[in-house]
């Protein structure tokens, strides 16, 4: 019986009559309490496992949610690290959806929404308004409406003159186009150092004006159109006349500036479709198109040639500046730009040779010429190479006495077929090529060879003199070279003058000086050559340590049948005379001549009527003749 059943029945004593009697309704109690028991055991049970399969679940949700927390945690951090990035890329970007309409923007795309004054429910058309070409923009929306996954990139300009870089890209997601992703960058100061660079390459600094590059290109194309409207071309080449003496006086600054005057002069002349072009310098190209008649083109070059002419103020100075002109034509001379320029180039020196300020059209003479001049270059660097080059010697002598005290040393070249190239030829061609410095170095080792020869042979007392041009007188390889010549032969340097054209002040005289007084410490001394001729000034004169000074026979040929040329022959030997210096004349061709130099006191004397130049051993000849004579 159920312990609960029996501990009722002993609180309520009873018979055991009644115990028995009513056995079966104890035992249904019985029972009843018993499975009471084992259904509260069992709902124990239940709650038992539900309790631990709650405690479970709510670890494992515990777990779950620490678990989402840390997601949620990488999520935000890469959500974080992406915005970063996306702020930080130096680009605009806008997202927009399918229907146009702004869905989202990094920082710059909010600044630049703020700067524009756009809304963040902007549409895409609303940027069409601050494009400079907006139907360029609607062609490409036209065209991303017909293929909207195509991927695009380009340039646009902005109604404020910003330039941007862009591109477009769809967003898609299994395969379906849920928007469209818009980057710009702002390249508008890398656009303006392009055009910077593009304009450099193509103009110059100084003036602003097209440079060869541009020039040729301009050319080229006005070449096409006059074929096309049967119209004649001109190209003038344009050199200012000794324009190196304001550099070289005045600085280079003032010389910058009377370039620009020369370019605002020479653009008031020419029509606004011509070609106004600097190539360096002082040389410039002019394009002149549509040219109806040769007539025209000379009345372009009178007034250019009478606009440059006119004086220039340069601070407070003025200045005279004269120029040569070469022209060329289309499509007489050639239908090629680059043959063109150097066509007129060729006329111009024409024009300078032909006593500047003037102009010269082409011809195939002066190609003929062209020609000529660069087989004799060509033969002159054989001649240096192979040491064909000579020297003859022209006697100066002492007017006191008549004896030859001195010879001035000549180059001469004759070629293997025995052809003589006349000097003025050979040398002028190595001035314009640089062969002069080779040829000043071959003069300088074969006459102090010859002075260490004549040394040898009892010539003690014999001075040679050599011509150096400005080129080669600045020369540091040819100065040093002079210097070794006379340590290899043992030479005093007093038995080596120099001979200095008047050109000489067109350069930077205290360097000038410099080099001077450097030789001087080696006895060498100098004479001015050609005086009167060119830049006399008695500043210089008085500055440089010059030694001779040469009268140009300019004013001695006419001293017989002119007074002002005797007088000024006269002035000159005065002048060197009263700046301590001695007097050479040259190029004394006669009697009459002779006894002038003689009556005004000149001191030295060379020319055809006293000695042609000859070679050294009749140099030598004579002068031992002289030297026997004395002793006797």
């Amino acid at each position: 019986m159920h312990k609960l059943l029996l501990r009722q029945l002993k609180r309520n004593p009873r018979d055991e009559l009644f115990i028995s009697e009513n056995d079966a309704l104890l035992n249904s109690i019985s029972d009843a309490y018993t499975q009471h028991d084992q259904s509260v055991k069992m709902l124990e049970r239940s709650l038992y496992l539900i309790s631990n399969e709650l405690n479970d679940r709510n670890q494992t949700l515990k777990d779950q949610l620490a678990m989402m927390k840390q997601v949620q945690g990488k999520l935000e951090h890469s959500i974080g690290l992406l915005n970063a990035t996306v702020n930080s890329t130096g680009e605009i970007l806008f997202v927009y959806g399918l229907n146009g309409e702004l869905m989202s923007f990094n920082t710059m795309g909010q600044d630049f929404i703020d700067e524009l004054g756009f809304t963040l429910e902007s549409h895409w058309e609303d940027l069409l308004g601050i494009f400079k070409d907006k139907n360029h923009m609607l062609s490409i929306i036209d065209n991303l409406n017909r293929d909207p996954f195509q991927y695009l990139s380009g340039t646009i300009e902005l109604l404020d003159k910003r330039f941007f870089d862009f591109r477009s890209l769809p967003q898609i997601q299994d395969d379906q186009i849920y928007g469209r992703v818009w980057c710009f960058r702002d390249v508008t100061t890398q656009k303006q150092y392009e055009a910077t660079i593009e304009y450099h390459a193509f103009h110059d600094s100084l003036t602003g004006l097209p440079n060869r590059a541009l020039l040729l290109d301009r050319i080229s194309h006005s070449i096409a159109t006059s074929k096309r409207e049967h119209k004649k071309l001109a190209v003038l080449f344009l050199d200012l006349d000794d324009f190196k003496k304001i550099n070289d006086t005045e600085g280079h600054d003032a010389g910058d500036l009377l370039l620009k005057e020369v370019v605002r002069r020479l653009q008031t002349r020419l029509r606004e479709f011509d070609t106004l072009s600097r190539q360096g310098g002082d040389e410039f190209i002019i394009v002149l198109e549509q040219i109806e008649s040769e007539m025209t083109i000379k009345q372009v070059c009178q007034d250019l040639l009478a606009l440059i002419k006119q004086p220039f103020t340069i601070g407070s100075r003025q200045f005279v500046v004269t120029s040569s002109i070469g022209i060329s034509l289309f499509p007489n001379d050639d239908d090629n730009a680059n043959a063109l320029i150097r066509k007129a180039d060729l006329a111009m020196y024409e024009s300078k040779s032909l006593g500047k300020n003037s102009f010269h059209f082409y011809s195939q003479a002066l190609e003929k010429e062209a020609l000529t001049q660069l087989a004799i270059e060509q033969e002159l660097r054989k001649a240096i190479e192979d040491n064909a080059l000579h020297l003859v010697y022209q006697p100066k002598v002492d007017l006191r006495t008549m004896k030859i005290v001195s010879v001035e040393a000549l180059c001469r070249w004759t070629q293997q077929d025995g052809t003589v190239v006349p000097p003025d030829v050979f040398i002028t061609i190595a001035e314009q090529t640089g062969l002069i410095i080779d040829i000043g170095c071959v003069v300088i080792s074969k006459a102090c060879l010859q002075l260490a020869k004549w040394r040898d042979a009892g010539i003690t007392e014999l001075a040679i003199s050599i011509n150096l041009s400005c080129i080669e007188f600045q020369n540091e390889a040819l100065i040093a070279h002079l210097i070794d010549c006379l340590n290899h032969h043992q030479l005093e340097g007093k038995y080596l003058i120099i001979e200095l054209t008047e050109s000489i002040f067109m350069e930077d005289k205290f360097n000038v000086k410099d080099i001077m007084l450097r030789l001087n410490q080696y006895g060498i001394t100098f004479a001015l050559d050609d005086f009167g001729k060119g830049y006399s000034s008695f500043s210089y004169l008085q500055f440089l340590p010059l030694h001779y000074l040469k009268i140009d026979k300019a004013f001695l040929q006419y001293v017989e049948s002119s007074s002002s040329s005797a007088a000024i022959a006269k002035t000159i030997i005065d002048i060197g005379h009263n700046l301590g210096l001695k007097v050479i004349a040259e190029g004394v061709e006669g009697q009459f001549m002779l006894d002038y130099i003689k009556t005004y006191k000149c001191d030295l004397a060379q020319g055809f009527y006293l000695y042609k130049p000859m070679l050294p051993d009749a140099i030598a000849s004579i002068y031992l003749a002289n030297h026997a004579s004395v002793d006797a």
